[in-house]
């Protein structure tokens, strides 16, 4: 049975869920009108039971999981996922660019700590008062330039994103008729 990548990472998290919920009891309890061994022995038979499935499923999960990473890497997802994983942490670090603070003129700073030099005043020893002058590194234009690479490179990730979902469609893998009878028996597919 052939399925698609999109379809193989949706079944893959369906099996997850279902290996959660396979109930998995290690004690039993008993009343004093059960018979101890009937009620052991089917609580084991019933645990080893369920481990096979769960134990099965996780073979079949991690099955699909390396022919998914093959059928990635061979049709060009992973090659795609890397660019976009690059495009989202450079878009965090211009962020940081683009809401900085503009510096201000050179004139004015120059002005401020000629007056912060010259103030021989008591506001100088004040508290509130302040020997430093602040501003930012970059200018507008820098700033904007950041501004307009971060939307280019927030384009080429939705370019990306569509050409991931379209390898996604469109690339299958093929699972084993044992895969598809467990799964089918399992009410996954």
């Amino acid at each position: 049975m052939n399925i698609t990548l999109r379809k193989a990472n949706a079944l893959q998290a369906a099996i997850q869920e279902h290996i959660k919920s396979i109930d998995i009891k290690t004690s039993v309890s008993m009343n004093e009108f059960q018979l101890p061994f009937d009620e052991i022995s089917h609580a084991r038979e019933t645990l080893i039971a369920n481990d096979k499935r769960r134990a099965d499923l996780t073979a079949t999960l991690y099955v699909i999981r390396a022919q998914v990473g093959d059928a990635n890497s061979a049709s060009g997802v992973s090659a795609q996922l890397a660019q976009a994983a690059y495009i989202d942490k450079r878009v965090a670090q211009l962020k940081t660019l683009v809401d900085s603070k503009a510096s201000d003129s050179l004139d004015v700073v120059v002005g401020k700590l000629d007056k912060i030099r010259n103030d021989k005043g008591e506001s100088r020893r004040s508290i509130y008062a302040s020997d430093t002058v602040d501003t930012g590194v970059l200018d507008a234009a820098q700033i904007d330039q950041f501004k307009t690479d971060m939307q280019m490179l927030k384009k080429q990730k939705q370019a990306i994103n569509d050409k991931v979902l379209e390898l996604n469609i469109r690339t299958e893998i093929t699972l084993s008729d044992s895969d598809v009878a467990l799964l089918k028996q399992e009410q996954l597919i």
